[in-house]
Formats: structure tokens, C-alpha cells, sequence
């Protein structure tokens, strides 16, 4: 293709990608499939591949993410950024509309209009475009003074990079970032997965990820922009003739920006009372959260009239709903055991009902919060759930504590097992100290075939626990001895000859495994899956794993005193030392990354970067072949940097790379230097 051809068909993806994003974010309307969507943005990642000359700021394809910042920088605003006031009941909000209709223009001869909208439960912006091009976005900060986020931001694809023509010279656009429910849920479950810690609730999970300072996180993370109010320079009060809040954001949506698809424009009380009662009901069929409405007067021009207390609009108000809590009475605490032995207290109490669920327990995370909240069984508690959030206790009602409350007490035995339980020296939790404790090998044998392990489909946690329970198993060293209880297994209910052998093909399938995955699998506190890749390098066979000294495992990258010692710890125990050993003996075979001798290594010494995407490796892939062959993985380019690995979609690592004189080559080329095939 010649370069005019290219040029042209550039414009034509990137008007058409940019469209179907407004459908879609927008509109709520999508014309095409995912599929038909990802083929196109392909096809225009590859012409600008192919033409970087022809790449700009506002193409679709940079909203992927550039390279990490070291900070946020400071941004100060052009018009301050407010915030609103709050009524949190009918009383407060009557208060707020009887004093607008006082000090509105005409002393109250005229009923005011006014706009109602949802209250997004998000995270605050500022969007500045000037000529139509997004220039910069900001927090809200203190109102004065906000982060500057514009590379994050350009990676919400609801957030237009380009304007349609026709738009004020200079545009400040405000508006939440917002994660939808279902985005959320999915964003927990892949933390719990990798044992990271869960988002309490969609509004900080949104904020945590806007605040990223690697803006391919955030791309990664599906965030929402929901505008709710513009200004323009030329004429605060007249943005293209339009001097109503309520046409401002149809005008807003005409640009390209989402706006909320629950709005009224009403003179009647009594139509902003019944808005407010629809959604407080009604908020759980949203895809979103939201804890209020936002009345505000829809005349700008009144709304300038009126103007501003130290802090607010005096115009506007939020109208929040009642939170998503309630009190209940703590029954008893339940204990439960994690895969390390650790013992979690969860309340049960009088059911009661939160974010429509009905809710009858709630975790009480470790022993030191139970002292913090001082609860007692008995006592009135207060039990919080936001969106998809997991219950939790968050407050009690000391003034309606009984006589007869009793204190929670940390169990001296495993609830499970009976085994003693203790608190390790410099640790929050109490655990059992059974290493052969029913509920630890349930939850060890359920991270053991997990998809970041041995990989075993087909064994999951209810057939693990019957296993168990059956006496099948009782370590994960068992999996592999299955197949001398093939009878056994068809004889059980609801177990028929095709799932049987289908496990059994399964289990001998993941004896070849490959090394890191073995490390990661065997449940060595502290040791993930990242942790458990730089151990496959720094030390093979396996045996040498098992016998290194602290200070040798001290040695490899990213492994301090604490896992050095936790590794130790657990090869010094005669009885996980032994269930190891039994892998072995049961015919489970590792695949070791390929032994290098760095000596011949072309990268040995050398610090390499990688930057963009690759189809042959993962980023975490490319830090181990980096590692294998005797070079040093690093993540930002210098001038100590020897050789920078650019994929598609590379970032300013590729225009520094270039300032620098590094040599650069592609992932392939990567490949075939390193002469694998």
C-alpha cells in the first residue's frame, strides 16, 4: 500500500472506530459486533505500524496506555472546581429549593426550573480541549490545584480525543469516571485469583485505576466518563446561545461526550421528590452505582445570579439516598481456615437486606479489627455492602450493648481440626498450626490445579472437598495416585465413566509442568506467580531450590528476607519437603527453562527493555528469557540501557530509545537473537 492509500485509509478506520465508540458509549445503540470492531482497530494499529509518520495524539489506537510516570503532576485549574452540597433527607432538600426560590431573580413570583440527573458515585475531572483536541485532564484535587491525568485519561474510550466540528475554541468539560458493576465484579475476582487485595467498591476501584501511574493499567481496567457540566472562555453564560443546564448536556452529547440517560427538567417539587424515590428503589437495575440525584437550577444565567457559597453552588444540591447499611444484631462468630492456616473471624447475624440482597453473614477480616471496632456478640452492629462488595461489619451500636454480651475470643483450637492455633512472631493472623489440616488441604489442593499451577481441569473445590472428605486424598501429592482408585471413583454418585476418565486424563496431562508453574503451585507463603518465575531461572534443578541458604535465595531478583526465609522454611520442614519429593515419585516431570550458557549469550551483562505488545511473549515471559540469558530486565529506558525490544503499539521508551542511540529490534528479532526457535 503507497503511503497516500495508507494516509487515506487511516482517516477512514479512525472516523469509523470514533463512531462506533459515540454508538456505543454514547448512544447505547452499538451497530457491530466486537469482533467486526477489534478487526478494524487491528487493521489501523498495523497501517500505523507500518506508517508511524501518520500516527497523532488523537488516533484511537494511543488510548492503549503510554510508558509509567514517576508522579502525578500538579495542574491548576482555570475555573475552580466545586463541589456540592448535601441533603440527606426530604427536610434538608425543602430547605435547599425554599431558599432558591427566595433568592431567585422576581422573589419567587416564578416557579424555577429545575434539571435532575443522577449522582454518579465516581471520581471527579476536568477535560480542557482546545480546537477541538483533548489537551489535558485533571482531578479535582483541594478544587484549585488537581493531578494532571491526560495519559490516563485518553485510555477511557468513552472519552473523545477529537471533537465534532463546530464546538467552542476552548471547552472545559466535567464529568466522573465511573467502573460499571459487572467491570468491577470481574476486576475482584481476577484479584482474589492472584491473591491481591480486593476493591472495596466500584468508586475506589475507579479511582485507584485513574490514579495509576502505568497508564496500561488503567487501559486495562474499562473505565466509564459521564459528563455533568461544561464552561467555555468565550462566554460563561451562553455556550452556543444554549442558557439551559438540561440542553447544555444534550448539546454536550451531540459532541460526542456520555451523559446521564436518567435525567428530568421539571418546575414541580413534587416530580424532583418522585425522581429522587424512583432511583433510590430503582438504583440496583443500573449497570452503575449511584448514591443521589443532583438537582440543579436549569437557567445558567440564574445560576449566576445566585452563585457560590465558600465551597459550593449555592444553585445545586445533592440529594443523596439513605447508604447501603443497616443495623443487625450479632448472633455468633464463625472461623474459617485459608490455605496458610489462617483463621478468619465472619459474623453471623439477623438476616437483613443491602443493595437487594439478603445478608445473614459478613467477614470480620482478622482479629485486630475486631479489637478496633469492639464488638462483642450481642452488640447492634452496623453492616455496610456497596454494589458487589462483600459484606463487612463496620461500626456497633455501643449505647444498645445487652448485659449479656460476651467478647469474641480467639479460638485456642482450629475449628476445623482441633489442632492448636497460634500467632507467629510479627504477624496479624492467628493460624492452625496442622499443617494437615483438612480445610488447608482443601484450599491448598483448589491453588494447586488452579490455572496458574498445575493447571488440572475437571478438579475443582466441591469435588476436592468430596475427595477429601472420602479420604481419596489428603495432600496434593494424592491427585497423582487417583488413578489406582479409577473403581473407586465410578462407583461414586454423580461421577460417570466419561468425567472419571476425563479427570484422569487431565491429572496425567499436567505431570509435564513447567518450572514456575511448579513453584507457584507447591504453596510457598509469599511466593506468587511473578516471584515463582525468577526462581525457575536463578535456581535449577529443583533439588537446588530446595537446599539453598537464605543468602543464596537472597541473591536472585526481587527476593529479600522475608520470602528468602519463607522458602527455607518451608524445604526445612520434613513433612512439606516429603509431600515435594512424592511429586516426583509419582511421575510429575519439570519442563525447566532452557539452561543458557551466558558466557555465549549475546544479552549477557546487557540491560534490556521491552516496550509495546508481542504475540511470542507475555511482559513477565520477557523478563525470564532477559533473566535466562544472563541480562538484567529493566523497565525504563537510560543511558545505561543496551537494547530496547519494541512490539506494536511502543510508547515514548521508543522516542527516547531513539534520542539515546540504543540499538532497537523487534520481539522477533529478539527471538532470533537469542537463537531460539
Amino acid at each position: 500500500m503507497t503511503r497516500p492509500e495508507a494516509e487515506s485509509r487511516i482517516g477512514e478506520l479512525r472516523l469509523e472506530i470514533e463512531r462506533h465508540n459515540y454508538l456505543y458509549y454514547v448512544m447505547d445503540s452499538p451497530e457491530v459486533s466486537d469482533s467486526i470492531y477489534d478487526s478494524m482497530m487491528r487493521e489501523l494499529q498495523k497501517l500505523e505500524a507500518e506508517f508511524p509518520e501518520l500516527i497523532v495524539p488523537e488516533s484511537p489506537t494511543q488510548r492503549v496506555g503510554a510508558e509509567p510516570l514517576d508522579k502525578f503532576d500538579s495542574f491548576t485549574h482555570p475555573y475552580r472546581m466545586t463541589s456540592l452540597n448535601n441533603a440527606l433527607n426530604g427536610e434538608e432538600f425543602d430547605e435547599f429549593y425554599k431558599r432558591v426560590v427566595k433568592e431567585m431573580p422576581g422573589e419567587g413570583l416564578f416557579a424555577p426550573v429545575f434539571s435532575c440527573e443522577h449522582k454518579f458515585d465516581g471520581l471527579a475531572i476536568e477535560l480542557i480541549y482546545e480546537n477541538g483536541s483533548l489537551v489535558s485532564a485533571s482531578t479535582r484535587g483541594n478544587g484549585e490545584v488537581g493531578e494532571l491525568i491526560t495519559t490516563n485519561a485518553r485510555t477511557i474510550k468513552s472519552i473523545p480525543l477529537r471533537l465534532k466540528p463546530g464546538c467552542p475554541d476552548w471547552l472545559a468539560v466535567y464529568g466522573e469516571v465511573l467502573m460499571y458493576k459487572q467491570d468491577f465484579s470481574a476486576l475482584n475476582a481476577a484479584r482474589r485469583e492472584a491473591e491481591e487485595p480486593e476493591f472495596a467498591n466500584p468508586r475506589n476501584a475507579a479511582a485507584g485505576s485513574l490514579r495509576q501511574l502505568d497508564p496500561k493499567i488503567t487501559a486495562g481496567r474499562n473505565l466509564r466518563f459521564n459528563s455533568y457540566g461544561v464552561k467555555a472562555r468565550e462566554d460563561e453564560k451562553k455556550i452556543n446561545g444554549i442558557t439551559s443546564h438540561f440542553e447544555r448536556m444534550n448539546y454536550l452529547k451531540e459532541l460526542g461526550f456520555p451523559v446521564s440517560a436518567h435525567r428530568i427538567r421539571t418546575a414541580s417539587i413534587d416530580d424532583i421528590t418522585g425522581f429522587h424515590r424512583k432511583w433510590e428503589f430503582g438504583r440496583e437495575s443500573l449497570e452503575y452505582e449511584i448514591d443521589g440525584i443532583v438537582v440543579k437550577l436549569d437557567d445558567t444565567g440564574a445560576q449566576e445570579e445566585l452563585g457560590y457559597d465558600a465551597k459550593s453552588p449555592k444553585w445545586a444540591i445533592a440529594w443523596k439516598f439513605k447508604p447501603a447499611a443497616e443495623t443487625t444484631v450479632l448472633r455468633e462468630v464463625e472461623f474459617s481456615v485459608g490455605r496458610m492456616g489462617t483463621i478468619t473471624p465472619t459474623a453471623l447475624f439477623d438476616p437483613v437486606m443491602l443493595s437487594g440482597a439478603k445478608i445473614s453473614r459478613a467477614t470480620l477480616h482478622n482479629f485486630d479489627e475486631v479489637l478496633r471496632l469492639d464488638v462483642m456478640i450481642g452488640d447492634t452492629i452496623i453492616v455496610e455492602r456497596s454494589g458487589d462488595v462483600i459484606p463487612k461489619v463496620v461500626g456497633v451500636v455501643k449505647e444498645k450493648r445487652p448485659g449479656n454480651a460476651r467478647p469474641i475470643i480467639v479460638p485456642e483450637k482450629c475449628p476445623v481440626c482441633g489442632s492448636k492455633v497460634a500467632q507467629e512472631e510479627g504477624e496479624v493472623a492467628y493460624s492452625c498450626t496442622n499443617p494437615v489440616c483438612p480445610a488447608i488441604i482443601r484450599e491448598r489442593i483448589k491453588h494447586f490445579v488452579s490455572r496458574q499451577a498445575f493447571d488440572i481441569e475437571g478438579l475443582g473445590e466441591e469435588i476436592a472437598a468430596r475427595f477429601i472428605e472420602l479420604k481419596l486424598i489428603s495432600g496434593f501429592p494424592d491427585i497423582f495416585t487417583l488413578k489406582d482408585k479409577e473403581a473407586e471413583l465410578k462407583a461414586l454418585d454423580r461421577f460417570g465413566e466419561k468425567s472419571v476418565n476425563n479427570l484422569l486424563a487431565a491429572i496425567e496431562k499436567s505431570k509435564k509442568v513447567e518450572y514456575w508453574r511448579f513453584i507457584n503451585a507447591i504453596g510457598i507463603r509469599y511466593v506468587g506467580e511473578q516471584t515463582a518465575r525468577i526462581l525457575a531461572v536463578a535456581f535449577q534443578p529443583a533439588e537446588r531450590l530446595m537446599t539453598a541458604t537464605e543468602d543464596e535465595l537472597k541473591s536472585a531478583d526481587e527476593v529479600g528476607d522475608v520470602v528468602a526465609a519463607s522458602i527455607r522454611e518451608y524445604f526445612g520442614r520434613a513433612e512439606t519437603r516429603d509431600a515435594v519429593m512424592k511429586l516426583f515419585e509419582s511421575g510429575v516431570e519439570i519442563v525447566y527453562p532452557k539452561k543458557v550458557d551466558v558466557s555465549d549469550s549475546p544479552i549477557a551483562g546487557m540491560s534490556v527493555v521491552f516496550t509495546g505488545k508481542a504475540e511470542k511473549f507475555s511482559r513477565d515471559e520477557f523478563k525470564e528469557l532477559v533473566r535466562r540469558y544472563g541480562g538484567n530486565p529493566s523497565e525504563s529506558v537510560s543511558g545505561n540501557t543496551s537494547l530496547l525490544v519494541a512490539g506494536e503499539n511502543a510508547g515514548s521508551k521508543l522516542d527516547k530509545a531513539k534520542s539515546l542511540g540504543i540499538r532497537i529490534i523487534t520481539p522477533e528479532e529478539f527471538i532470533t537473537l537469542l537463537g531460539i526457535k
